[in-house]
């Protein structure tokens, strides 16, 4: 369990990281949505109360005769115009819309100003709230002494002689859209939280979605490394016992020396092959994209350098080793001729390991469509199904006891795969037990 705490502070800190930056995004979007929300809704706004404005305006323009003061034609233009200094009916009876489609409801109004600035008359709700220094060209937005807002727009007015009559304001209550917007920041406000729960559960699970190759890697360094340790030990160990049983005896003959010394070399030999796999093994995985050593290789005539290593071998073994190679043309491979090699001679030798005496191993070499089939088929005790998984795991070994006789090092079936992998190609497994294996290599055929 520690060594899975790293990983825990890792994942807690991948995901403070993204819930912060995500939160922070979230918050500037939030932000952008409320004023682009509230500049849309003035703009629709300003361009309704402007278009009414215009026709308003050059309606009165083609009526006024005298400036600051109202003649019958504009009130007649203007039904419910309500003069200054009149007690004017309640905003309710003015709900139906005007005929040039201004006032509606309780929502727009207008008002006529004298050159001076004071009031004539009013259209539509009653304006008693609004302030009276405000400009008188132009659009404003402000707040009457009850809070509410509003929007308005004034322009200058002229009479039919083109004289300066005074000033027409047109505006509505904004109280409409600042409901609205605090709806929309209560919901942006009350929203933001639960949706950082939701980016933090996100978070969480995506960054131990990210961990999790990392974590299976370090597990497997940790193994590899432990199971490194221990092959590295075992002959050092068993060097170490001998040497030490020859320094507490008094005399040794010449016999008893070179028989020391002949276990000694065993277990250097021993060491010599394990450290050659795994600096072979560092050497593929840290060259799986290096192409400079590749060349055009035979792999027939591979087989054959194969067969010659390991017949005498399999013939002290008490084996049968034969080659079946399709003579009808040559496959050609591109790659690096002695790790080919390799993995073949590991795959051969793993099978004569686990024959038992009698039995048979055959190299086949064939093709399918683009692709090189090396086969290696044996007569031995198999693999189990549920075994045969972890057979190219690195110091795996189905029979350790067995294994550990022939002096395996539990890596040639690693070093074959990683082979056919920097190839381009696979490696396959069909066993039964007590049947026998076939490893099968996949390897592309290279274009002559």
């Amino acid at each position: 369990m520690p060594q899975r705490d790293p990983f825990n502070r890792t994942r807690w800190r991948l995901t403070g990281y993204y819930a912060g930056v995500m939160g922070l995004i979230l918050a500037l979007c939030g932000m952008g949505y409320y004023q682009i929300t509230e500049r849309q809704r003035l703009q629709a706004l300003t361009q309704k109360i402007e278009s009414s404005s215009g026709i308003l305006h050059d309606s009165l323009g083609a009526v006024l005769l005298q400036p600051g003061r109202l003649n019958a034609s504009a009130e007649k233009l203007l039904p419910g115009l309500c003069k200054a200094k009149v007690q004017c009916p309640e905003p309710d009876r003015f709900t139906k819309r005007h005929v040039l489609g201004l006032v509606k409801q309780d929502v727009y109004y207008a008002q006529l100003k004298d050159l001076s600035g004071q009031t004539v008359a009013t259209l539509g709700p009653s304006v008693d709230h609004i302030p009276d220094n405000i400009v008188l060209e132009g659009w404003q937005v402000f707040t009457n002494r009850d809070g509410e807002r509003f929007l308005q727009y004034s322009l200058l007015l002229e009479t039919v002689n083109h004289r300066n009559w005074g000033y027409l304001q047109v505006g509505r209550s904004l109280r409409e859209l600042d409901q609205e917007l605090v709806a929309t920041q209560q919901f942006l406000l009350w929203g933001w939280p639960l949706a950082m729960l939701l980016v933090s559960g996100a978070g969480w699970w995506l960054a131990g979605l990210s961990l999790k190759p990392v974590q299976n890697a370090y597990q497997d360094i940790q193994r590899f490394t432990a199971n490194a340790a221990h092959e590295l030990r075992t002959p050092l160990s068993a060097a170490k016992a001998t040497v030490e049983s020859v320094l507490e005896t008094d005399n040794i003959s010449e016999d008893e020396a070179r028989k020391t010394l002949g276990t000694i070399n065993r277990q250097v030999n021993r060491l010599t092959q394990l450290v050659q796999d795994l600096l072979l093994l560092t050497l593929i995985d840290t060259q799986q994209n290096r192409k400079d050593d590749h060349k055009t290789c035979q792999l027939g005539l591979i087989i054959n350098d194969v067969m010659d290593e390991f017949l005498a071998l399999a013939h002290n073994t008490g084996l049968s080793l034969s080659a079946e190679l399709d003579t009808t043309q040559p496959l050609i491979v591109q790659g690096d001729e002695e790790q080919l090699y390799r993995m073949i001679a590991n795959l051969v030798m793993n099978a004569i390991q686990y024959t038992l005496r009698g039995g048979d191993v055959v190299i086949r070499l064939n093709r399918d469509k683009k692709y090189a089939l090396v086969e290696v088929r044996d007569t031995g005790i198999g693999i189990p199904a549920e075994q045969q998984a972890h057979v190219f795991t690195r110091f795996y070994r189905v029979n350790r006891d067995r294994n550990r006789k022939t002096g395996g090092s539990g890596l040639g079936l690693a070093i074959a795969q990683a082979i056919a992998l920097k190839h381009k190609g696979t490696v396959h497994i069909r066993s039964q037990v007590g049947q026998g294996s076939t490893f099968i290599v996949s390897l592309p055929i290279a274009t002559v």
